[in-house]
């Protein structure tokens, strides 16, 4: 480790040259991997809210909540714990701002209910509570909203945190409210069912009706599939260019000083000695890259607008660095193999 990093020190600009590679590379990726977290959590944090099990939906809907409607007896008291969800999609206005939002019908008192940070629950027809995303955008308590597809307006009674459904912001009505909004939904019609319970199957329902499991239905939203193996073959890649460009870099150096090599054969030097410095030399390197990156991504964190969907997790971030670190480290192995060509004679030669 001495000789390693003694040598970095004497060769300044050389290595500071990968640590700024690697610099790039670490920053890049960990921004990716809270875009990738952020996406993700903008499809699914008004889902994973709900803490469910499974979700009944028509067969024909295609796993399509909007696209499902069937009537909510013929499923009445299945499973231990369930409640009718009723959506539709609608454009609100408060007069200043317009939104598209996705309107929920929830029973009073059902786990549907969301948790609120401002303002009281909606308890007579025609109030919502807002997910706070709205807020942002300049939506207040007691605007009054305007709809582009119905007569009716709503009134905004409270906000709840983290309620966006496939990264749409939800509002949340009773059913009396969605009901006068969307015909379709009239008496006891309803477009899903959601279930708390572990032992639910789909054995229980009549043939046009199916039970899915709310991972299966997170999976199956639209876009959430492609968007995530997107973002996770660009990280793959990265994690590809960076072993590629240290396996280059260190490979030239060694080139370079093939006649020191040699000497240092010559004078007894063993190759798994002459390897442990090359690798020591990378997970210095490595190190000091990852934490720069890290550093820089954690920096810029606290400048994003709120518009960027970028939601960091510190055990993700951790596991990204470890797995950066071993990358650069098989990234070496390169240099290794040409230490172990090496012949003292004809290096000094």
């Amino acid at each position: 480790m001495f000789l390693a990093w003694n040598e970095i020190k004497r060769n300044k600009l050389k290595f500071s040259l990968i640590i700024g590679v690697l610099i790039m590379i670490s920053y890049l990726l960990f921004l990716l991997s809270g875009l990738a977290n952020g996406l993700m959590n903008m499809n699914r944090e008004g889902i994973d809210k709900w803490h469910a099990d499974a979700i009944i939906l028509n067969k024909d809907a295609n796993q399509t909540v909007e696209q499902s409607l069937f009537n909510a007896d013929d499923v009445k008291g299945t499973y231990d714990k369930q409640t009718t969800l009723k959506q539709t999609g609608v454009i609100a206005s408060n007069g200043d701002v317009e939104e598209n939002a996705l309107l929920f019908g929830v029973t009073k008192n059902s786990f549907l209910m969301p948790d609120l940070i401002d303002g009281r629950q909606a308890t007579a027809d025609n109030e919502v509570v807002a997910d706070e995303t709205l807020k942002t955008k300049g939506f207040q308590i007691d605007d009054t909203l305007t709809l582009s597809q119905s007569d009716e307006k709503l009134k905004i009674v409270g906000f709840t945190e983290s309620a966006k459904y496939n990264a749409s912001p939800v509002l949340f009505t009773n059913n009396n409210t969605i009901a006068n909004i969307n015909t379709k939904l009239q008496n006891d019609q309803t477009n899903a069912v959601v279930v708390k319970d572990d032992n639910w199957s789909s054995q229980q329902l009549e043939n046009d009706k199916e039970a899915v499991s709310i991972d299966n239905f997170i999976e199956q939203l639209p876009g959430y599939q492609a968007q995530n193996l997107t973002l996770n073959f660009m990280i793959t890649f990265l994690f590809v260019i960076s072993a590629t460009v240290i396996g280059i870099f260190l490979y030239v150096i060694t080139l370079q000083k093939t006649h020191l090599f040699g000497v240092l054969k010559a004078q007894g030097f063993t190759n798994s000695y002459l390897a442990q410095v090359v690798v020591a030399q990378t997970f210095i390197l490595a190190c000091i890259g990852t934490v720069i990156g890290l550093g820089l991504t954690l920096l810029t964190s606290l400048f994003l607008p709120e518009a960027v969907p970028v939601k960091f997790e510190v055990l993700t971030l951790l596991i990204f660095g470890i797995v950066l670190i071993l990358v650069s480290l098989l990234g070496s192995l390169f240099s290794i193999l040409s230490i172990r060509k090496i012949d003292p004679l004809k290096a000094i030669g």
